[in-house]
């Protein structure tokens, strides 16, 4: 008796659930689903995303979002705009490029991910090179679109610095011409990057860019105007979701890593959990400092804008700060 019992039960008791599971709030059948594309192969700073899909932030505001990697802002802002992806990851100050010279003007970013800009003059100890002017005389390894962005110009220009005394060396493998001595400084992000060749050399403490004079908005996500107009809830819900998910990984990184891995298990761990450590202090420029996650002050807009104007040979006048971001679906808190 109590096996024909538990032979009608169980499979009656399963209907059940799952009857309930699919007139839940939330339930995957009911969920919107949602394209995400990253601005680069997933790393320590996207934590928030990961920790969002997989604590339910985004199920709980009605989202199944399909996270996928990116190949750099370019390509995500070229997904976005083609309509291939609903969301991106992309750097505010490639938008405000994309825009002016690429046709991307339908697109706008909604929120602000990475605003203090990681770039950095990055030199190995010993090397005699800890203040801008320093850098005079050396050899600099780069690749010819780093030094086409027209940064390392601003950052010389801002510094007093004579550009003309720098011999440029021109390498797809600056990090390792630095390693080999055949080159005394490179222009990379001082996190990760600077992390990555601390394990083979000590280095000088990286001179970030954006602390002498010069800072492009990074990081932002990005949605096409039109996708926006008729899916708000479902940006706000993003929105909202990540904001969450934040709190979430300033208060438990190590869950966070675990979450990460989770989604990105062929990462290595270590890594990870160094660039959710330290990739939080490029959050927030001097002007949002103490502003909520997210958060865009319009002044970082407009000097993003005024450089790229200035040393990248975007046209001047073309791109305005309301045409690349809007703070109108922010979470209120």
């Amino acid at each position: 008796m109590k096996q024909i019992f538990r032979k009608f039960v169980v499979p009656v008791m399963g209907l059940a659930v799952l009857c309930m599971a699919m007139s839940t709030p939330g339930a995957a059948a009911d969920l919107e689903k949602v394209t995400l594309r990253l601005a680069f192969i997933a790393g320590g700073i996207d934590a928030p995303v990961f920790v969002a899909a997989g604590k339910g932030y985004f199920a709980d505001e009605g989202l199944d979002v399909d996270i996928v990697d990116g190949n750099g802002s370019t390509g995500t802002i070229q997904a976005v705009g083609n309509g291939s992806f609903n969301i991106g990851i992309a750097g505010l100050g490639a938008l405000a490029q994309a825009s002016a010279t690429s046709g991307f003007d339908n697109i706008t970013a909604v929120a602000g991910l990475v605003q203090k800009d990681p770039s950095s003059i990055i030199s190995l100890k010993g090397s005699g090179i800890s203040k801008p002017k320093d850098i005079e005389g050396k050899r600099f390894a780069t690749d010819a679109g780093n030094l086409a962005d027209g940064m390392i110009k601003a950052f010389a220009e801002a510094n007093g610095v004579n550009m003309d005394t720098v011999k440029v060396i021109i390498t797809n493998a600056d990090q390792t011409a630095l390693l080999k001595g055949d080159a005394d400084f490179v222009n990379e992000w001082a996190n990760p990057d600077g992390d990555h060749i601390r394990q083979f050399a000590e280095i000088e403490p990286p001179m970030l860019f954006a602390d002498f004079g010069v800072n492009l908005l990074g990081s932002s996500v990005i949605v096409r105007k039109d996708w926006l107009a008729a899916h708000e809830k479902e940006v706000r819900g993003f929105l909202k979701a990540l904001y969450k998910a934040h709190d979430d990984v300033l208060a438990n990184p190590d869950e966070a890593l675990s979450y990460f891995m989770k989604y990105r298990p062929d990462a290595k761990s270590t890594a990870i959990a160094e660039e959710i450590k330290v990739m939080e202090k490029y959050r927030h420029t001097a002007r949002t400092e103490g502003k909520p996650f997210q958060y865009v002050d319009p002044e970082d807009i407009k000097q993003t804008i005024s450089l790229l104007e200035k040393y990248s040979g975007m046209p001047v006048g073309v791109v305005k700060p309301e045409m690349i971001y809007t703070d109108a679906y922010l979470p209120s808190k």
